[in-house]
C-alpha cells in the first residue's frame, strides 16, 4: 500500500518513513510539509500526487489547520483515505477532522506498530481511532449522525451527506431544498448521485441504508 506523509516536522516524517521501511507492505511515495496559506487561500495538493496514495498521513499541531488540510485532500480526491496524527486528543479536535473527511485519528505518541496498523486498516477500507482519542469520540456522541455518515459512506460529499441525513428522516425533495437553500432540481441531481454511490435503486433503499448506519434515527422523533 502506498503512503504519503504530510507533516511540518521533518524528524517526525523521517521517523514514520523509517518505520514504514520495516513493513514490506507499505511504500512511502511522498513526504512533505502541510500546505501553507497563500493570499488567504490554501493551495490544493496536486491531484496526481494524491492519486498515488492509498493512505495520506496528516500530522501536526492545530486542529483547524489539520481540518483544512483534510478538506483539501478530500476535495482533490473524494476517495482518499486520510489518517490524522496529532498531540491533541480533545473532542473538538477529533470531531473537526472527522467532519472534514478523515477516516482515522491517532495520537502522535503511538508506537510505530500501532501507527502502521492504522495505515493498514484505512487502506483496507476501515477506520482507525487510537486509544488516546477514545475520550474525544465518547465526548462527541452528540455529533453521532455526522460521524456515522462519514464512517459508513466515506465517498459522499458534504452536501450529499446533508441530503442523506434528511432523506433518512423521510423528507421530500421540496422540503430538503428549502432547508438547504437549494433548487429542487439540484436536490434531485444530488439524490441521483447518492443512489449511484450507495448502490441502491430508489429512495426507500437509500433511507434503509442510512438508518442501518444510525443516520437520522437520533433526530426522527423531533423532526416528524
Amino acid at each position: 500500500m502506498r503512503l504519503i506523509i504530510l507533516d511540518d516536522d521533518p524528524v517526525y516524517r523521517m521517523g514514520v518513513a523509517a518505520a514504514a521501511e520495516i513493513d514490506s507492505a507499505v511504500t512511502v511515495v511522498a513526504q512533505q510539509g502541510l500546505p501553507e496559506r497563500c493570499a488567504g487561500r490554501m493551495p490544493r495538493p496536486p491531484a496526481e500526487l494524491v492519486a498515488q496514495a492509498d493512505v495520506v498521513l496528516v500530522g501536526g499541531p492545530g486542529p483547524a489547520r489539520l481540518a483544512r488540510t483534510v478538506r483539501l485532500l478530500t476535495a482533490t480526491d473524494p476517495a482518499v483515505r486520510v489518517l490524522v496524527a496529532s498531540d491533541d486528543g480533545s473532542t473538538a479536535a477529533v470531531l473537526s477532522v472527522v467532519r472534514s473527511g478523515a477516516m482515522g485519528y491517532v495520537m502522535k505518541s503511538v508506537s510505530a506498530r500501532t501507527l502502521l496498523r492504522s495505515v493498514h486498516l484505512l487502506a483496507e477500507g476501515g477506520a482507525a481511532f487510537g486509544a488516546g482519542v477514545a475520550e474525544g469520540l465518547r465526548g462527541g456522541l452528540g455529533m453521532l449522525p455526522q460521524l456515522s455518515s462519514r464512517l459508513a459512506f466515506p465517498t459522499l460529499t458534504e452536501r450529499e451527506r446533508d441530503i442523506l441525513e434528511l432523506l433518512a428522516l423521510g423528507w421530500e425533495n421540496k422540503r430538503i431544498a428549502r432547508r438547504l437553500v437549494l433548487a429542487e432540481k439540484t436536490v434531485r441531481n444530488h439524490i441521483t448521485g447518492l443512489f449511484r454511490k450507495l448502490e441502491v435503486p430508489d429512495r426507500n433503499a437509500a433511507m434503509m441504508r442510512a438508518r442501518a448506519a444510525g443516520i437520522g434515527l437520533e433526530h426522527k422523533a423531533a423532526e416528524v
